[in-house]
């Protein structure tokens, strides 16, 4: 059977869940017109039984990393920062070469990677100047919600600063193009939250506020808010909306991932290529106590890459 769909998998960091919750997704993913192209270290993925049995299911492209067979499972080092790093360089360019539109990036830790590339700050952004895209936008996707981030990791003292009219209105015109050619939703519905405690449509208007609002009248599409987030995240409300767009990063991710832990994607916005990952860390916590992580994420990022148009 020709396979017309290809994906482009990271490992992740080597010593955290990545390779594990890899395997386990490429066992449960059941797509046969799908090829996956799997990114890694052989000699870390031996580590796992399953690794046998999965050969045939998927093209390992082994780096064969100097030094990699004595990384301690579960540590941040920078051995681990450099490998993972040189995972997703190696993915990009059989993406460029191979011309795929799919990538599914497996964790890795930050402060790993910072160890050897102090600049960096997160796959989001690293893409972004990969491609040399004029915005990107990150969307947290689950059953039960789809929440992106006006602004990302940045310190909260910083974050209300960094919201003005102009960049609102940017966002807003990405995440109505994504819902409706990404996601086949004809006439989508956007909420913003506000910044603010308690902060309304016209109740308490704080600077930040008022910047959303001016933002939003800058877009033509239909929107509603700013609606104080600690309302507008409950269940009943979540079901008026296809979108969340959260002010600050715990604003969406606290309740992102009370409701969406196992199964939440993070999907990048304004990418040439599809881009998604599992929304947790490395867990090198479960992976130091020899505890098995969930898997679930993977696979749904998996699942929602093939599913998606770009």
């Amino acid at each position: 059977m020709s396979r017309n769909k290809k994906i482009v998998i990271t490992s992740g960091d080597p010593a955290g869940c990545g390779p594990l919750i890899t395997l386990e997704a490429i066992r449960q993913f059941g797509n046969k017109n799908v090829e996956l192209i799997v990114v890694g270290d052989r000699k870390i993925f031996q580590r796992f039984p399953a690794y046998q049995s999965l050969k045939a299911r998927a093209r390992f492209i082994d780096l064969n990393t100097p030094g990699i067979k004595n990384i301690s499972p579960g540590r941040v080092s920078s051995l681990s920062g450099k490998a993972s790093l040189d995972y997703l360089k190696q993915a990009l360019e059989i993406i460029k070469k191979d011309k795929i539109k799919r990538l599914v990036t497996a964790p890795l830790s930050k402060e790993a990677v910072q160890s050897i590339k102090k600049k960096f700050s997160g796959h989001t952004e690293y893409l972004q100047d990969h491609f040399r895209a004029a915005q990107v936008e990150m969307m947290m996707v689950s059953k039960q919600l789809k929440v992106v981030l006006l602004t990302r990791h940045t310190v909260l003292r910083k974050a209300g600063a960094l919201i003005n009219s102009k960049d609102v209105a940017k966002t807003l015109e990405l995440v109505y193009t994504s819902l409706k050619q990404q996601f086949k939703i004809k006439k989508p519905r956007i909420v913003l939250a506000s910044f603010n405690p308690h902060a309304g449509v016209d109740t308490f208007l704080e600077k930040e506020e008022k910047e959303i609002v001016s933002g939003i009248s800058k877009f033509k599409g239909k929107t509603y808010g700013p609606y104080p987030a600690d309302s507008l995240f409950t269940k009943d409300n979540l079901k008026l909306y296809d979108c969340v767009i959260s002010t600050y990063h715990d604003q969406a991710m606290i309740p992102f991932k009370l409701l969406s832990m196992k199964d939440g994607i993070n999907l990048t916005l304004g990418l040439p290529v599809i881009r998604t990952s599992p929304a947790h860390g490395p867990a090198f916590d479960l992976i130091r106590q020899d505890k098995k992580p969930f898997s679930s994420s993977m696979l749904e990022a998996i699942k929602l890459a093939v599913q998606l148009t770009n």
